[in-house]
């Protein structure tokens, strides 16, 4: 189980609406002091992400509250594949398939990025699908 530190900031019904910082590894790169990825890495951090979660043991919990929420490794690396390989993969057997059917390389280019979108769209289908599977869920696990 991955677990964050967050904050309750509301509550629906069951559920709690929580506010967790987005964080960076750059701390712990030895290049932080050199690299430009930093500045943008905390600019970014400062940004707060407002999440609804589910409530599975109904622990009592108050906004303001502390929490640790957890999500699935599991389910953590099958939508990360999805997300990140899925469409690169579409694009490289699209810009292949065109490449062996010797096309001229502006339809190889076209094909690529079409096999890119087409590779968005399946996951944002499948997103939709899986983010009401509980794998795919991050919980609240317990106050802090």
């Amino acid at each position: 189980m991955i677990e964050e530190h967050a904050k309750v900031v509301g509550l629906n019904g069951e559920n709690v609406i929580i506010e967790a910082a987005r964080t960076s590894a750059c701390g712990q790169c030895q290049a932080a002091d050199s690299c430009g990825q930093k500045s943008l890495s905390e600019w970014a951090a400062s940004k707060m992400a407002n999440i609804e979660i589910v409530n599975p043991n109904r622990l009592s919990v108050n906004v303001g509250d502390s929490v640790i929420v957890g999500i699935n490794e599991g389910g953590f690396i099958k939508a990360s594949a999805l997300i990140y390989l899925l469409p690169l993969i579409l694009m490289v057997i699209t810009g292949g398939v065109a490449q062996a059917l010797s096309q001229p390389e502006s339809l190889i280019i076209t094909s690529s990025f079409v096999g890119l979108a087409v590779g968005f769209c399946v996951v944002r289908f499948f997103g939709k699908k899986l983010e009401t599977r509980h794998a795919y869920r991050p919980i609240l696990l317990r106050v802090s």
